[in-house]
């Protein structure tokens, strides 16, 4: 295994920054192609909790890498936008650690802040978007849940062009809920009573659509994706990361990524019991550890959104008699770990009852494509009899 997969501790930070590399790595190039400037901004940068001493374990580390590698593609393709860092970390310790490391970059552009965040998110805007033609990026991830709160970050939010991932801290904010002293009416408005009132896999989930509905609403954002991080040793999610683009390509790349990171973080955490079985019993099993893991609370998540993928798929084809596939695509893509493939199967399944008709599909292709031009109508039973 790679990245340190053992150290328990660090699983959700490795899953995070396999996150937010294969996404940058995807995602840069593209927007490179035609801003003059791309600008990642770290709102919280810390670093905490690093374990390398050239803190190549944290998250600026990890962007400068990606920012790097894809300068190079972007070259060879006769492209070259400048690049910028905004690393800003507000605890003095960590700042120090941070601008040490800041003043050995020398290839790209970095400006290490000191800035209280919650008091200069309007100071934050103001440095990234002092360009012309620039594209920022921002990455929040915040050690508790105040940060995060959407009325706090909707300066950013509403930066156009720009997209942000935000890490939601689900485990801690589900902890403290029920708390009356603690705000969470700024983190989810005044659907945070009722969302204190469920339990279980409902209230977690109802907590993430709410928040995720708030960052689309405030930056008016058309597409918002989810993706849920699992604890190392409990069948539970530790936080979402939640991520909102104005371009369907994001939501495209994004689960792109998403295919490739989930599939590590299972790996991962397979690795992390069959280390803490050894450990128990001084014997490693016969077996590999994938064979016997487990992952019910993501298969449960998994299976309740592809329920609503498709609810809310039925829903568009019953709202107009021709509807676009990519708009269908982009709704059903939206839904954490639902996948384009369960889409295919989904789409062809009821093709085959003569429940929907497929126009414009080119040529010989088997595989429904975004921006193809494929429409969709729907020719069967009422939704309700689906």
């Amino acid at each position: 295994m790679k990245e340190n997969a053992y150290d328990e501790d660090r699983l959700q930070t490795q899953v995070k920054h396999k996150l937010l590399d294969r996404y940058l790595s995807a995602a840069v190039p593209i927007i490179g192609s035609w801003a003059a400037e791309i600008c990642y901004v770290d709102c919280l940068a810390g670093p905490w909790n690093e374990t390398s001493s050239d803190l190549s374990d944290t998250s600026f580390s990890v962007a400068l890498n990606v920012l790097r590698k894809t300068r190079n593609t972007l070259l060879q393709r006769g492209k070259s936008p400048s690049m910028r860092c905004i690393f800003n970390e507000w605890e003095d310790v960590p700042f120090e650690k941070l601008s040490a490391f800041c003043r050995t970059v020398a290839d790209i552009e970095v400006d290490p802040r000191n800035w209280d965040f919650e008091r200069h998110v309007k100071d934050v805007v103001k440095l990234a978007t002092n360009r012309t033609k620039s594209f920022p990026f921002f990455f929040i991830d915040p050690t508790g849940w105040e940060l995060a709160s959407v009325p706090l970050i909707k300066p950013i939010l509403q930066i156009s062009p720009g997209e942000v991932l935000i890490n939601l801290m689900t485990s801690w904010i589900r902890r403290f809920l029920s708390d009356e002293k603690k705000d969470f009416v700024r983190l989810l408005g005044e659907d945070a009573k009722r969302i204190a009132q469920l339990s279980g896999d409902e209230q977690e989930e109802e907590l993430v659509r709410c928040y995720s509905e708030a960052v689309r609403k405030a930056g008016n954002f058309p597409y918002v994706c989810t993706m849920p991080i699992l604890k190392s040793k409990q069948e539970s999610f530790h936080f979402h990361m939640v991520y909102a683009t104005r371009h369907p390509t994001g939501v495209k790349e994004f689960k792109k990524a998403e295919g490739d990171v989930v599939p590590f973080m299972h790996e991962v955490r397979a690795e992390a019991r069959h280390q803490r079985e050894f450990q128990a019993t001084g014997q490693y099993s016969f077996l590999e550890p994938l064979d016997t893991y487990s992952d019910r609370r993501y298969a449960r998540y998994h299976r309740r959104n592809l329920e609503q993928a498709s609810q809310a798929a039925l829903e568009l084809l019953s709202s107009s008699e021709v509807v676009q596939f990519d708009d269908l695509w982009a709704k059903w893509m939206q839904f954490a770990c639902v996948k384009d493939d369960e889409l295919q199967s989904w789409m062809r399944d009821r093709e085959k009852r003569g429940l929907l008709k497929i126009d414009n599909l080119s040529g010989r292709a088997k595989k429904l494509s975004f921006g193809n031009g494929i429409t969709l109508t729907s020719a069967g039973a009422p939704i309700s009899h689906d």
